[in-house]
């Protein structure tokens, strides 16, 4: 087709009008300019893009985007690929949100590192969760085999990793809740380094998690040492995101700072009315903590995660069978509800709110899925505490739920906020029937709620931390920018239409308003349909 385009057109397409990003190409964390839009053609060949400005000449294809916006392809900087790879590597339900790139790694739990004599361990706790494993996860004995291993598997969208501190404590030590000794935390560091050297982005942490809960401050701070020390982020889900917010975000700052790394809080929120505006204290803290700081967002007022994360320390820390022989047993699980009500009567489960998470995912039990441990309870005819141990134990501990337990206003707060950007968190693979809305559609909902009807960011404020940002903050080389001899990865969209429409009751709705999604120039999604192009690639840090 002919096309106002130039010769570096040639074997590549054109696009017109109003190319969002553009204006904030050079940006750390404000745009320039204003952020305006500008009416450019955007020419790419080769998987680059070739031109941006006024062009003319022929192309293979043109595409008339009249009255659209073009950004660069968003950035999901949190979310769970690596975890499901084996069964959905096409991860069409990101490139649908108009996602062409995914940090993983995530919450300290990863499929790499492992090693021979933990192995066995390592296996059964993340099976038991539902994770889909590698049938040679066996050979990911360091990190570096793992990326190799991922750079020669196909993907539909980018994928960026972080090495999962949980992972590597598991590798090393097993489920001991004890400090490390000096071989042990030089061991750690050992396989933190390997993963810096390969181009991993930092270290995760899960320290609501089992093992990850079991660390101290200055394990932690040590093995960031090799991240600082590469130029890389320690990020976290913190020790707690509820009445010890403020101390866990502190703990966060300290450990990147000693570790002379930069620091990002994961799905930053205050969990429980009683914590409810504490974010804007723990915001200021990131703004005033001394060194680079960032955190990030999805925008729902509901969490998702593992059900054994309910637990308490006292349970939480034994391996998995001897947790589900303690789940089986009269006595500990009477002691688990003494912990549970901390002094208090009635029934544990519906004192401690639990009674009303909403079951997203149950291995073993998939007739729980959609239904709150209320109603398990309610249809079973057994207490909500008796439900709720029930479906752990028949599990396997592989159940996920759903938690309404946070403030739309503190959300809000969150996601305007300078420093933030915005991440999925997602825990879906197709064929599931219950799942967070966040996995189907996190970014339609950013540009529907903060840029049209909240009105808290403007469309390129949203833009550019949906894409300069992350590219910068994470090292990103050749995303998050329209120029020339960037990579083709774009998000063609109606922003006065982009909606999404998936909730709590309907999550698996499809989104609208995403007219095209390349992958380094490969048309993944048109018209809101997936093509089933696989033109993912693995990438590694660049600084």
């Amino acid at each position: 087709a002919r096309v106002q385009g130039g010769e570096a057109l040639e074997a590549g397409f054109g696009f017109s009008k109003a190319v969002e990003g553009a204006a904030v190409a050079q940006v750390r964390f404000k745009p320039v300019d204003g952020g305006q839009r500008v009416n450019l053609y955007v020419a790419v060949k080769d998987g680059k893009i070739a031109a941006v400005g006024k062009l003319s000449g022929e192309a293979a294809e043109t595409v008339d985007a009249a009255g659209l916006t073009l950004a660069p392809g968003f950035i999901d900087v949190h979310g769970h690929s690596d975890f499901f790879m084996p069964l959905d590597p096409a991860r069409a339900s990101k490139l649908l949100q108009g996602v062409t790139t995914e940090l993983c790694g995530q919450c300290g739990l990863g499929p790499a590192p492992v090693t021979e004599q933990n192995y066995p361990v390592y296996h059964k706790y993340l099976s038991q969760q539902g994770i889909p494993m590698y049938p040679d996860d066996r050979s990911f004995t360091s990190f570096s085999a793992y990326l190799s291993r991922m750079e020669r598997t196909p993907a539909g969208i980018n994928l960026a990793y972080f090495i999962p501190h949980g992972t590597v404590r598991l590798a090393v030590m097993g489920f001991s809740h004890d400090a490390p000794d000096e071989r042990q935390l030089a061991q750690m560091q050992e396989l933190v380094e390997d993963a810096m050297q390969a181009g991993a982005l930092g270290l995760s942490t899960g320290l609501a998690y089992a093992p990850g809960r079991f660390a101290a401050t200055d394990e932690l701070a040590a093995l960031t040492e090799p991240v600082g020390q590469h130029g890389g982020i320690y990020t976290s889900h913190l020790r707690d995101q509820g009445d010890q917010l403020e101390q866990s975000v502190q703990e966060a700052i300290d450990i990147a700072r000693r570790g002379g790394a930069r620091v990002n809080v994961s799905h930053h929120k205050a969990v429980g009315e009683q914590n409810f505006g504490k974010v804007r204290k723990t915001t200021q803290m990131l703004h005033e903590a001394g060194i680079p700081a960032t955190h990030d967002v999805y925008p729902y007022a509901a969490s998702s995660t593992m059900l054994i994360s309910t637990l308490p320390m006292a349970f939480a820390q034994l391996e998995p069978q001897a947790l589900l022989q303690a789940l089986a047993d009269p006595g500990e699980l009477a002691r688990l509800a003494s912990l549970l009500l901390q002094g208090g009567s009635g029934d544990a489960a519906e004192a401690c709110g639990l009674d009303r998470l909403l079951i997203a995912n149950a291995t073993k039990t998939p007739e729980a899925a959609g239904k709150t441990i209320r109603q398990i309870a309610q249809a079973r005819g057994v207490s909500p505490f008796e439900a709720y141990a029930a479906l752990l134990r028949e599990n396997e501990l592989g159940v996920q739920y759903i938690k309404f337990g946070m403030s739309e206003s503190d959300v809000s707060h969150l996601m305007a906020d300078e420093l933030c950007m915005f991440g999925s968190d997602a825990l879906y693979v197709p064929g599931m029937k219950v799942t967070h809305p966040r996995s189907i559609a996190t970014f339609p909902c950013v540009l529907r709620r903060a840029v049209r009807e909240e009105k808290s960011i403007s469309l390129a404020e949203a833009v550019r931390k949906l894409t300069a940002m992350p590219a910068e903050v994470y090292g990103l080389a050749g995303k998050g920018r329209i120029a020339a001899g960037m990579d083709a990865d774009l998000t063609l969209f109606d922003a006065a239409k982009i909606t999404d429409h998936a909730t709590y009751t309907q999550p698996l709705l499809p989104n609208e308003g995403i007219r095209r999604v390349y992958v380094g120039g490969v048309c993944a999604v048109r018209d809101d349909q997936y093509t089933g192009a696989m033109p993912g690639k693995l990438l590694r840090r660049s600084r």
